[in-house]
């Protein structure tokens, strides 16, 4: 039941006056979200002693509208899911399913000062190249990078690395690109003109310029791969300590192959490819929209997957569909780059939604907030406790 209208008055100049609590605030914005306009009309226009004036009642719609970007709202989604919130933070719109029992929500709390830890605004990465050598690309001007034998190393006005052949001879060298945790991604063009978008807390290895019967490049993390076409030459991206070895022809595809996630995870948007494991396992090939999730004994081919929630990372959200708070918490955990931990056990919350990767770390936890459960933050540390 929301306060009547003389509270809803009251409440109103004490938000004015920027001396409202939390609590009150609160409040005021759950009946303002829902009254219907011509209620909301008459509670600052119908008074005596309390008239705000239109002018007053613009001024607090505007800071109200405002004020949407960085607060939660309790709402039911479906009837079968026992608790639910809509968050609206940074620009993206949270439909959170929290399957649970709990219809409380509570507070996170933090040992030492509450702190926001914000989203990654550059890029960081390092580029290392033949040699040892490495290059910092964010402080890296735009235009040629380095050079190697027969290769220039370019940075375009978007901040991509491009490799550009010079017409000499070339000589086969390898360089890494590295993009820590806490970096936005970024995109590099290889000496074939295949395209790859490297995800925080991820590396490629590659060589300068590609020769023989196969192009092959190394990957610890994930990466979105754009290939380009060459019959003679199959593309291979391979991750050796874990004995997996990716085959393609010319298409586009996604490979999760993080260490600390329990499988690897091959998506192939378009064309076809070709999954190995070892000799003990027979290949697996692919079509577009499905995925092979590769755990130490099994591979197993996955249909009609959300190919929405696999590349929410390149589009700059975070999506989850079903998720838990381990698998939600690994991805947080890279993005800002925290440690997560869990001293009194995990919580089994489950969680579909999704928020711009600009969010703060802040805005993130809010939804385990309105699960019940405790986000505890301690300098780059967070402590989930259910």
């Amino acid at each position: 039941m929301h306060p009547d209208k003389d509270a809803i008055q009251q409440l109103a100049r004490k938000y004015m006056d920027g001396v409202a609590s939390d609590e009150e605030i609160r409040l005021l914005h759950d009946w303002y979200d829902d009254v219907n306009p011509g209620e909301m009309e008459a509670v600052f226009t119908d008074s005596s002693e309390m008239q705000f004036g239109t002018d007053t009642w613009q001024r607090i719609q505007q800071q109200m509208n405002a004020e949407k970007l960085s607060r939660v709202k309790i709402r039911p989604l479906r009837r079968w899911w026992a608790a639910a919130a809509v968050l609206v933070l940074a620009g993206g719109l949270w439909a959170i399913q929290v399957h649970n029992n709990r219809h409380k929500s509570a507070t996170m709390v933090a040992s030492k000062p509450l702190h926001d830890i914000k989203a990654p605004a550059a890029n960081h990465a390092v580029l290392t190249l033949a040699g040892g050598r490495q290059i910092l690309l964010d402080s890296a001007g735009n235009g040629l990078v380095a050079s190697q034998t027969g290769m220039n190393i370019m940075k375009n006005d978007s901040g991509s690395i491009v490799y550009v052949g010079d017409g000499s001879q070339h000589d086969i060298q390898y360089n890494t690109l590295t993009i820590p945790a806490g970096s936005k991604p970024l995109s590099i063009a290889l000496s074939d003109g295949s395209r790859v978008w490297l995800n925080a807390a991820s590396s490629l290895t590659f060589p300068t310029a590609f020769s023989g019967k196969e192009r092959k490049v190394l990957i610890n993390g994930e990466g979105y791969f754009e290939v380009a076409t060459n019959s003679q030459a199959p593309f291979v991206v391979a991750r050796p300590d874990k004995g997996l070895q990716v085959q393609v022809l010319g298409t586009a595809f996604n490979v999760n192959a993080y260490d600390g996630e329990p499988d690897i995870r091959v998506t192939l948007i378009s064309g076809a490819v070709k999954i190995s494991r070892g000799a003990s396992q027979p290949a697996v090939t692919m079509a577009p929209g499905q995925q092979v999730r590769i755990s130490p004994t099994n591979m197993e081919v996955l249909k009609d997957v959300d190919m929405d929630v696999v590349m929410a990372w390149k589009d700059g959200l975070f999506v989850f569909d079903g998720t838990d708070i381990q698998v939600m918490m690994r991805q947080a955990a890279r993005w800002y780059n925290i440690t997560v931990k869990y001293p009194h056990g995990v919580p089994a919350e489950h969680f579909t939604g999704s928020l711009s990767r600009d969010a703060s770390l802040l805005e993130f936890l809010k939804i385990l907030d309105y699960s019940g459960v405790i986000a505890n933050i301690d300098g780059k540390t967070v402590f989930i406790n259910p």
